[in-house]
Formats: C-alpha cells, sequence, structure tokens
C-alpha cells in the first residue's frame, strides 16, 4: 500500500471552478499548496489542464468528470499530480480505477505522445477516489483497502444530500468524515476533504488536503472585503 505521503508544500488547495490560465497567473499563492481543477462541474474541460500546469506554481489536481477509463487517460496524459475521482461506492469500482489510472502491469493505462510524455508527469500520478455518498461510506474499507489506491477524498455536500442530512455541519455528516479519515489512517493512505465553509473547518480532522474554497468563493469574498471598506 502507498504510504501516506505528498508532494505539497501545503495542505491548503484552491478548488477551480472557471478560472483558467490566463487569469490564474494573477492570483497569489501565498499560503496555497495545491490547485484543484473542477472538470465536473464548472466551465473548465480537460483542454484548460495544459494551461493551467503551465502558470500554476503548485502541483495541480484534477477532479475527473466520471471514472470512464478513456476519459482518465485524456486527463492523465496532461501531466497533472494526480485525479481525484467522484462517486465511488465500492472497492470493486476502485479496483476498475487503479487498472485505468496505471500502466502495466498494474494496470492497463496505454502510452503515447501525450504532454505528459513530452514534457514530464508524475510516473505515478495519485489516484484519490471521492466518498460522497452512503454506499462509499459503507465500502470505506474496501476503498482504501485496494491496492493501488494512494487515498480517499470525502465529498462532503454530496454526502450529506447521501445521508439525508441538511447540511455539511450535521452531526452524522462530520462523524462520517471522521469516519473516513480513521479509516484511511488505518490503511496508511491519504485523506483529504472539500470544504468552502468555515464553521466545517474547525470540526474537521487532521487532513493531507484540504480544499478550502473555490475560485467563487474567494472571488466573493475579496468583493465583500473590498466594497465593505470604501
Amino acid at each position: 500500500m502507498t504510504p501516506a505521503t505528498t508532494p505539497f508544500r501545503s495542505p491548503h488547495g484552491l478548488w477551480l471552478t472557471l478560472l483558467g490560465a490566463d487569469a490564474l497567473e494573477a492570483v497569489p499563492f501565498e499560503g496555497v499548496g495545491w490547485v484543484g481543477v473542477d472538470l465536473q462541474h464548472g466551465r473548465l474541460e480537460v483542454a484548460d489542464l495544459a494551461g493551467i500546469l503551465r502558470v500554476s506554481p503548485v502541483p495541480v489536481l484534477a477532479r475527473t468528470a466520471s471514472q470512464d477509463a478513456a476519459h482518465l487517460a485524456r486527463v492523465l496524459d496532461t501531466g497533472v499530480a494526480g485525479v481525484i475521482v467522484p462517486g465511488v461506492g465500492s472497492g470493486q469500482e476502485a479496483a476498475a480505477l487503479v487498472s485505468a489510472v496505471r500502466f502495466p502491469p498494474e494496470g492497463r493505462r496505454s502510452s503515447g505522445l501525450s504532454r505528459s510524455a513530452l514534457v514530464g508527469g508524475p510516473s505515478h500520478p495519485l489516484l484519490l477516489p471521492m466518498v460522497e455518498t452512503r454506499g462509499g461510506l459503507e465500502a470505506v474499507a474496501d476503498i482504501v483497502g485496494c491496492d493501488g489506491v494512494d487515498g480517499v477524498f470525502v465529498g462532503p455536500y454530496d454526502l450529506s444530500l447521501s445521508l439525508g442530512r441538511p447540511s455539511v455541519v450535521d452531526e452524522e455528516v462530520v462523524a462520517a468524515i471522521h469516519h473516513v479519515a480513521a479509516t484511511a489512517r488505518r490503511q496508511g493512505v491519504l485523506v483529504g476533504a472539500f470544504s468552502a465553509d468555515r464553521n466545517l473547518d474547525g470540526r474537521l480532522p487532521g487532513l493531507d488536503l484540504l480544499g478550502v474554497d473555490t475560485d467563487v468563493g474567494a472571488i466573493r469574498l475579496g468583493m465583500a472585503q473590498l466594497f465593505s471598506a470604501s
């Protein structure tokens, strides 16, 4: 099993949903350890990754749009540091992801003249299945125990919906996040989560990766501070 180590200078990450490479060049990165690019929601596409990778001073993770093997290969061919894969609900699904993202003999990902091959990409990109459903929560031990999985990433908003709870700070949701983290720690793999809620931040367990907020959240906060002072 992969040990719980990361290449990130800080666990705190910025989640991108709309800012492309040109706008990202103007973003101050003090305190930011990584960037998460959301290909499932928002306006960003696989084609945007190369530009973001060129200008980002920190490692880039991509939340994929699906578990589709061809899509995963296209994302990894850009040279991202790893993939966060949504909606993983079983150890079998996690094993299929390992097969899709690893080169033979560990998996079945093919090689070619991709950006990753031409300009350099990680030989072992991080594979972080998302636990964001009741099924994923129930199967978390099988997911983190799957050889080739580097860790898990909790999506508290979808998890709260799946559990039928009113918010991400609901006691059942917070307890579920702690359960996922403890299970990952016992297996010796990474654990991360998305927040975007300052009330949730203080209730989270220690994490290797914390998506602090989205680019939209950062813009809203900056605008509010700017105009409340005027």
